[in-house]
């Protein structure tokens, strides 16, 4: 009988510790509601970004209109383009609305239908290209 009790105790005792360490602790909770608050205003902020951003493509298309040409052809870094495609009139002088990349020396950013490309100007290569900029 005193055997029973003793384990009984010894086993009372046990489980005591595991059951308070099951309960979250309420520092805990409010970390991780917090947490959850800060995603949800890093998606609410990539949101509005992707609204300026769609804004500002539609405001340059609109003051901007354009008209080539020639055909679309699918350029690629590194690809050597003819003068024509990187003349004063496709040439985007507001990169920094687009938050592009300032152009280097001898570089110009320029429009190619839908496609925004940094192109040298002297080898006529193109350094970078940005699919459906102005989509």
């Amino acid at each position: 009988m005193k055997k029973n009790l003793i384990l009984a105790s010894l086993a009372a005792l046990a489980l005591v510790p595991s059951t308070a360490m099951a309960q979250p602790d309420r520092h805990d909770r409010h970390d991780v509601r917090e947490a959850r608050r800060d995603v949800r205003e890093a998606q609410r902020d990539l949101r509005d970004a992707k609204w300026d951003y769609r804004h500002e493509v539609r405001d340059y298309n609109r003051t901007h209109p354009w008209n080539a040409r020639f055909r679309y052809q699918r350029f690629t870094v590194g690809a050597r383009i003819q003068p024509a495609y990187f003349g004063n009139r496709y040439v985007i002088t507001d990169y920094g609305r687009f938050r592009w990349a300032r152009p280097g020396v001898n570089q110009r950013w320029v429009r190619h239908f839908d496609d925004a490309l940094l192109v040298n100007v002297r080898t006529g290569r193109v350094v970078k290209v940005v699919y459906n900029a102005f989509r």
